[in-house]
């Protein structure tokens, strides 16, 4: 077994450890940011982190009202400009708890007075430090160059956030439930073997979805680029009307991430277009009726709210990302010209 693949499937474990060990962090935030009377939030990242905090984006936004927007880092680093962040929470996120570009966010906030938290896996790290509050992954260490538990819990962190801020008691339940839901998953894992044997040999993948599923998207076309090198492109589907669609024939195969829910309209709909021009559709979906005309499809018995069928589709994603991998005689731990940590500035 593959070190990625074992972290897919410790992050059911990984995944409670992380929401006991910040209870208490989730109320002192809450309260900060309430008294602060924050007009806005600012997410600093880069790669899955990224991802992550695009995810944190949505939740926030739907639930709690408050605009959020993802930081160009390279503000403070390359162009020496400080922004008058002095009514944001601010909010840092990397795996290593090292990015120094990430930090420069942090830092420029903290000179504004604004509310400051950071999420990493890394207790002794510079970032968790420097920061009002620290969520912590409480993750183990991370030895794949995939990132996959980290990535679950970031998610899980910032979305229990949103929920816990909103006060929404029935999105915080349900969250609560996706660890233990996340092993109906992973009991899909021949499915998922069978699905990569048929596809290992694509030379490119559309990556499809919308709303808070977008994220997965792109974490998915990630995974699957930096372990198998296939040259996979994520979209959110209401960006795909908007001119990538023209990249769209007979030899294009797309990915869709369709789980029933807000979304689903949409995704039945560009299905059904991409099918017209003549592409082969996939599927991932907790749906029967959304895999219908599809070439193939995993499909997951598992209801919940777009707060929590990202994570199933990304434990799929996950496993799929892994599977592809090995069945093109890769090793999906050391991707070439990677490494655990990445420092941009």
């Amino acid at each position: 077994m593959t070190l990625m693949e074992q972290e897919i499937l410790e992050q059911s474990v990984v995944l409670k450890s992380c929401f006991e060990y910040n209870k208490e962090t989730f109320e002192k935030i809450a309260d900060a940011v309430r008294q602060k009377k924050i007009t806005n939030a600012v997410i600093a990242a880069r790669g899955s982190s990224d991802n992550a905090s695009t995810f944190f984006k949505y939740c926030f936004e739907s639930l709690a009202g408050i605009p959020v927007s993802l930081a160009a880092p390279g503000i403070n680093t390359i162009y020496n400009c400080q922004l008058d962040l002095s009514n944001s929470l601010v909010i840092g996120v990397s795996q290593s708890g090292a990015a120094a570009d990430v930090m420069a966010v942090l830092e420029n906030a903290k000179a504004c007075g604004a509310v400051t938290v950071s999420v990493t896996n890394n207790l002794d790290s510079k970032m968790a430090k420097m920061v009002d509050f620290h969520l912590y992954c409480n993750a183990g260490k991370e030895l794949s160059v995939a990132a996959t538990k980290t990535f679950t819990s970031q998610m899980f962190l910032l979305g229990y956030f949103a929920a816990y801020y909103s006060q929404n008691a029935q999105v915080c339940a349900e969250l609560i439930q996706v660890p233990d839901n996340l092993e109906k998953i992973f009991a899909l894992k021949p499915r998922v073997f069978e699905f990569a044997q048929k596809y290992k040999d694509l030379d490119s993948l559309i990556i499809l979805a919308r709303g808070i599923n977008y994220p997965i998207a792109l974490e998915t076309a990630l995974k699957i680029q930096e372990t198998s090198y296939i040259n996979a492109r994520a979209y959110a589907a209401s960006d795909f009307h908007h001119g990538p669609f023209a990249i769209v024939d007979e030899n294009s195969t797309a990915l869709l991430i369709a789980p029933a829910g807000n979304s689903e309209k949409d995704m039945a709909e560009l299905k059904q277009k991409l099918l017209n021009a003549g592409a082969k559709v996939l599927v991932i979906t907790n749906k029967q009726e959304l895999a219908e005309g599809a070439a193939d499809s995993v499909i997951y018995d598992l209801n919940g709210s777009d707060y929590a069928t990202p994570f199933y589709n990304v434990a799929i994603a996950q496993m799929l990302a892994c599977c592809i991998s090995l069945s093109r005689g890769l090793n999906p731990d050391s991707p070439r010209g990677l490494k655990k940590v990445t420092i941009t500035k």
